[in-house]
């Protein structure tokens, strides 16, 4: 993305002081990057994009266009992928709270259902009782040993005794099929990823006769970003590619022997891995001091504008001045506009900088406008830019003092 000061001046005096930058046609070319690394060697592979990272409508309109499922953990972005126009038989629904009320509307939508617990299949059970004349499909999320220290506090322990039982007690269920697994584990690395696949493909051998339907391995893919961003990771970061490579081969390799049309889907949630880096956060410096010996240069901006990862993490920042005359900086603390102490953007930068510069944070497409609380301020508009048009389409106004208050009784 092409910007400069003059550009981003012109933006703030129609959106504020701070706001966000889309790239949608950067997430379509990763959508399809994704993809296409795990079809050339499993092509039954999809996608069920992690609503839950980025659930601008704009985005998860283009999943639903492209072909791909909408991952959802919530009533909420149940209910927003059906306003979106999303075939319900195109959601899978995931997460561990899932009242009786919002069970029934996802399983008598056809949508692909991955039950998290033993309460939940005990709703199954009344539910489908209601409904004698229908057929369900469900799934279930599966708990297992990935050699890491960690225990996952989602879905069926699968070495226990109960799950044995309820499995089996489920398949005979007259109105209802199991047609597929599921897991998801926090891990981003090649090794944990070899493990679960490993398991995954175990554990549907020992439960399936035959293939089931589609084996959803979850997401915690790792995206692309700029090496800055690379080297503050404790653990390699990974490419598209090698993930592929590991799971796609050993899902083909372990289908060899069956034809294209009895093998299982492989599905893939992924969420940063296609999002992180399409979205840009833009800020203003309003003041720079000196405090004690410590710089600091406070913006119109806040580290919960950006995301999770900031607490631990620098994303990549970059600085746009009027003119040249700025002073050199060495090791100065962006901070933002909250009365909180640690609300810091960026620790430690050496460069130019001064009142009036626009900070341009990149890699903050996930995990940024879903966690944003509205605090002290209202939430800031996001915009997508054209470079080639040299203008802009507004994907989220500006909220108002209206909008924070609008559910509060006054």
């Amino acid at each position: 993305m092409s910007l400069n000061y003059e550009i981003l001046d012109h933006m703030s005096g129609h959106l504020g002081d701070a706001f966000y930058l889309l790239d949608s046609k950067k997430f379509e070319k990763n959508f399809d990057e994704f993809l296409s690394v795990f079809t050339a060697i499993y092509p039954k592979s999809n996608i069920g994009y992690s609503y839950k990272t980025n659930y601008t409508p704009k985005l998860c309109k283009l999943i639903d266009a492209k072909g791909g499922y909408a991952e959802v953990v919530s009533e909420m972005e149940y209910d927003l992928a059906i306003k979106l126009g999303v075939n319900p038989e195109m959601i899978i629904v995931n997460g561990p709270y899932k009242t009786k009320q919002a069970l029934e509307k996802f399983l008598l939508g056809g949508s692909i259902v991955n039950l998290d617990s033993y309460a939940e299949v005990e709703l199954l059970k009344t539910i489908v009782q209601s409904h004698f004349d229908k057929k369900f499909s469900i799934g279930l999320r599966c708990n297992f040993e990935i050699n890491n220290a960690s225990i996952s506090r989602f879905g069926f322990d699968v070495e226990s005794d109960n799950f044995g039982a309820m499995f089996s007690e489920i398949s005979n269920i007259d109105n209802v099929v199991i047609n597929g697994i599921h897991c998801h584990f926090p891990n981003r690395d090649l090794e944990s990823y070899s493990y679960r696949v490993d398991k995954i493909l175990e554990l549907a051998q020992r439960l399936f006769s035959t293939p089931p339907k589609y084996i959803d391995i979850g997401g915690g893919f790792f995206g692309k970003m700029k090496g800055s961003l690379k080297a503050q990771f404790s653990t390699p970061t990974v490419e598209y590619g090698a993930y592929a490579n590991l799971i796609a081969t050993k899902f083909s390799q372990f289908y060899q022997d069956y034809s294209d049309e009895n093998k299982p889907i492989l599905l893939l949630e992924p969420g940063s891995a296609i999002v992180a880096d399409t979205m840009y956060f833009v800020a203003k410096v309003i003041d720079l001091k000196e405090v004690r010996g410590r710089k600091i240069a406070t913006s119109s901006g806040s580290k919960f504008n950006m995301g999770l990862l900031t607490s631990t993490i620098s994303m990549p920042m970059d600085v746009y001045s009027k003119d040249d005359t700025r002073l050199q900086h060495k090791k100065i603390d962006v901070v933002g506009f909250t009365c909180i102490e640690d609300d810091c953007l960026y620790k430690g930068y050496n460069g130019k900088m001064g009142v009036g510069d626009y900070l341009v944070f990149s890699n903050v497409g996930s995990y940024s406008i879903v966690f944003k609380p509205q605090f002290i301020m209202p939430n800031v508009p996001m915009i997508e830019y054209s470079e080639k048009m040299i203008k802009y389409e507004i994907v989220k106004r500006q909220e108002t003092i209206d909008d924070v208050f609008s559910t509060f009784v006054i």
